[in-house]
């Protein structure tokens, strides 16, 4: 009996791994329901084995659907132990968002690599100390004189000095145990997932280098410590070629120390479609690959050695660089061109790319999750699908390419040159023309950027690339060696990658070049590739150009459609983001126009950024009609200025003294607006920013006449908005305190449903004082819990107010309605009245 008689059987064995992996994720299914499906479709496929003689094409299809159904089960079972078991002493389940000290051993699995310490950006808090990231598997944890065992694997964050340690080494360290943070807000990063899937269920954070110590030192015959020891080795060769700002960028192009960029850079590489350029992925391998071939083909050894050497040394670079997913799948790549060159066949693409998948599978079916690897796979699957086919050998297909060799011969060689380049540069362009069109619905359902640029870049930059990957290998190689022989390898890869990202800038900073938009949603997507995938299997469907044509259009319409923000008259909604230490709230009106209160966080902006962005997203947002800025604290404003790049903004509304002060920060801030074209306006009490049928957003505060003469006059001077909606009120008051707060006392009593309570719920805040002024039913705070609890428990006992947090319950939705009102958290559950 014949199995799969289909002309790609590894790619229907894929797709089967891929669908248990989904029903497990999406349907979870115990192991041992994964276990007894998976015996007995062995016990099905062996009855049609062995009774196939008497109607051998039912007994092959009911062995194909038992084999199938078998590999369905067993990826679903390994996608269950790797996402759902974990032993009984993982350190990870006692770790709590809040943290809690411990002492701890653990074996290093990887070297300390150094993150970019956040220097010269006014909008933010640099950081007082470097940190550097390692990975370990803790052994023992101290329960008072005693060592108990645990296991786990941990990101461990040290601050300071470098730690001295290497691969196999183990430590006793006085740390933080912590759990990584879920997703707080709707559009969010799931951070928590990610870390799920490679198992590393908390962190450390070692706050001193002598909190952390040597117990023993790990053989020098690790195979872990001697890759480190190379790739370190590598950085300093770089280090000592090439300019500081080109070796940042080589050392993530060429070795995969990506974390020293800092975030810019890396956004620019985003905005341009040219990310993959940073991370070591197929380009990379795939080049050095095909030099080590070259170099093989012309040296002296023999087939079957040259081969196990090209095998050998591509595997040992996957390993040293961290053996990411595209690696993996790249690797998996050569190692099926080095055994179809060994066994003198030709590799069959959609297999050999099955292939490759079925492996990253095994390493972590969560991969399947990973939009790295997806986009990786999706790439290689458009190069696949678009290269021109091999010749059939007919009359009429010899007749035609004995003419072009002809036509060929008889032409001098310039002509001859062009031609063959215009052929190599028309190809490079339909691919990369293909690739974009192929993968932009997932950068954009996942990034939410459309980037033009690409499209150009990705062929002019595809010689520099080249050179500047073999310029560096070059380097690293003959570097090894002896340095002065490496000194052009280091000038061509100086200039080279200069260039690169040189043109990146300019390209970046090129109008229209890159467009923010919401992604299409998950089904979406499903449709798209699927469709894709169907056209894929069944060729005979392409043929009808017309049909697949008006089938693409409608479905991108019904994604357009169901993208769009829908506006509801009878509803207003104020969601409180969760953004640490710092404000942003989402007001969404009736009429559909959206408000911004405060868009910013102590310390990074970006992650502030991401929080609203996310948020407005998801919404269907491509722009605001106002932001109102309470004050010129930079956590209620540092978000701003890459706000107004991704999004239209009608009008920032402030206060009379929001630009009185002109430090770096605020005039950061006001170059933004003004670059953009948004007009100010300033606002005072009694103002009203926007009203219609059924609401009204007010200012109370401040006075006409601003308080000056204090020492924190920029919180007492803070927009206090009053929003109405059907009866119902929420007061925002930014950092109201001090003076300003008895001024906003003195009126008349404003009863409200919702209080967002001042600076964050600090003590010096006056939360109780301006709860009990408006009569608040509910309290919200702002900021990251660092705050003393019995501060914020008061709220909830003589007003029977009830508190919620941010930092404990995610994003807070207030929805009002003509009817009722109901706080909706991100995390837990809705409380209406």
């Amino acid at each position: 009996m014949r199995l799969f008689p289909a002309y790609q059987p590894l790619v229907v064995v894929c797709v089967a791994a891929a669908v248990g992996i989904l029903v497990d994720r999406h349907c979870p299914i115990p192991l041992c329901g994964w276990t007894v499906a998976a015996g007995g479709s062995l016990l099905v496929w062996s009855a049609c084995f062995w009774g196939g003689s008497r109607r051998p094409r039912k007994a092959m299809f009911a062995g194909n659907a038992a084999v199938l159904l078998g590999v369905v089960c067993v990826a679903g079972a390994w996608h269950h132990c790797r996402w759902a078991l974990f032993t009984a002493d993982e350190l990870g389940r006692f770790a709590r968002q809040e943290g809690a000290p411990v002492c701890v051993e653990a074996v290093v699995v990887q070297s300390p690599r150094q993150t970019r310490p956040t220097v010269g950006d006014p909008l933010r808090r640099a950081s007082q100390a470097v940190a550097y990231r390692l990975l370990v598997d803790v052994v023992a944890l101290r329960d008072g004189s005693i060592w108990r065992p645990v296991s786990g694997r941990v990101m461990l964050l040290a601050l300071g000095e470098r730690p001295n340690v290497a691969a196999g080494d183990t430590v006793r360290c006085f740390a933080r145990l912590t759990a990584p943070r879920c997703v707080m807000n709707p559009g969010g990063y799931d951070y928590a997932a990610r870390c799920r899937s490679e198992r590393t269920l908390c962190r450390l954070l070692v706050d001193a280098p002598a909190c952390m110590t040597v117990v023993r030192s790990g053989s020098v015959w690790n195979v872990w410590r001697l890759l480190d020891s190379v790739r370190w080795r590598g950085r300093e060769l770089l280090r000592q070629s090439l300019s500081p700002d080109q070796a940042d960028l080589a050392d993530a192009v060429l070795l995969g120390f990506r974390e020293e960029l800092d975030q810019d850079r890396n956004e620019a590489f985003l905005v341009t479609g040219t990310v993959h350029m940073l991370s070591i992925s197929g380009l990379h391998v795939g080049l050095l690959a095909a030099v080590l071939f070259w170099l093989a083909w012309r040296s002296p050894l023999s087939r079957g050695l040259a081969i196990g050497l090209v095998a050998t040394l591509t595997t040992l670079y996957a390993l040293m660089v961290d053996a990411e997913a595209p690696v993996v799948r790249a690797s998996i790549l050569v190692l099926v061109a080095c055994a179809a060159l060994w066994l003198r066949k030709r590799p069959f693409g959609f297999n050999s790319l099955a292939a490759a998948a079925l492996v990253v599978l095994a390493v972590n079916p969560s991969y399947l999750f990973d939009v790295g690897a997806q986009l990786s796979f999706l790439c290689v699957a458009v190069l696949i699908w678009t290269a021109p086919a091999r010749p059939r050998g007919g009359d009429d297909e010899v007749a035609r390419r004995s003419l072009d060799r002809l036509v060929m011969a008889n032409l001098g060689w310039p002509e001859r040159t062009l031609r063959r380049l215009g052929r190599r540069v028309l190809s490079i362009t339909w691919a990369g023309v293909a690739i974009w069109l192929v993968t932009g619905p997932l950068v954009m359902a996942r990034f939410n950027i459309v980037s033009l640029a690409a499209i150009v870049l990705n062929v002019v930059l595809w010689p520099l690339v080249s050179l500047a990957l073999l310029s560096g290998f070059g380097l690293l190689v003959v570097g090894a060696v002896s340095l002065p022989l490496a000194w052009l390898f280091g000038v061509l890869c100086n200039w080279n990658f200069a260039l690169l990202e040189g043109l990146i800038a300019l390209a970046g900073r090129t109008p229209w070049s890159h467009v923010w938009l919401p992604g299409p949603a998950d089904w979406w997507l499903w449709g798209f590739y699927g469709g894709l995938g169907v056209l894929a299997v069944f060729p005979s469907l392409r043929s009808r150009r017309g049909w697949c044509v008006a089938l693409l259009l409608g479905w991108i319409a019904v994604g357009v459609a169901a993208s769009c923000p829908r506006r509801n008259p009878k509803r207003l909604d104020c969601t409180v983001l969760s953004v640490g230490h710092g404000c942003a709230v989402v007001l969404e009106l009736p009429s559909g126009e959206t408000v911004l209160y405060d868009a910013g966080q102590l310390g990074a902006p970006k992650a502030a950024v991401r929080a609203v962005s996310g948020f407005l997203w998801s919404r269907g947002l491509r722009g605001v009609d106002a932001i109102v800025l309470s004050h010129p604290d930079a956590d209620h404003y540092n978000a701003v200025p890459d706000l107004l790049e991704r999004f239209s903004v009608g009008a920032v509304y402030v206060s009379s003294s929001m630009f009185e002060n002109r430090n770096q920060a605020v005039a950061g801030l006001r170059a933004a607006i003004d670059r953009h074209g948004v007009p100010i306006r300033e606002i005072r009490a009694d103002d009203c920013i926007l009203k219609g049928a059924g609401y009204r957003v007010d200012a109370l505060h401040p006075a006409r006449q601003a308080l000056h003469g204090e020492r924190r006059s920029e919180n007492s001077n803070s927009v206090v908005l009053a929003v109405n909606g059907f009866g119902r009120r929420v007061l925002l008051p930014g950092d109201l305190e001090s003076a300003g707060l008895d001024k906003l006392l003195a009126r008349k009593r404003l009863p409200c449903d919702v209080l967002l309570a001042p600076h964050h719920g600090s003590r010096r805040s006056g939360s109780s004082e301006l709860a009990a002024w408006c009569r608040s039913r509910w309290v919200i705070f702002s900021g990251d819990g660092r705050w003393s609890r019995p501060e914020s428990d008061t709220h909830s006992e003589p007003g029977g107010r009830d508190v919620l947090h941010t930092c404990r319950s995610g994003a807070i939705r207030v929805r009002i309605t003509a009817t009722s009102i109901a706080l909706q958290p991100f995390h837990g559950a809705e409380d209406d009245f």
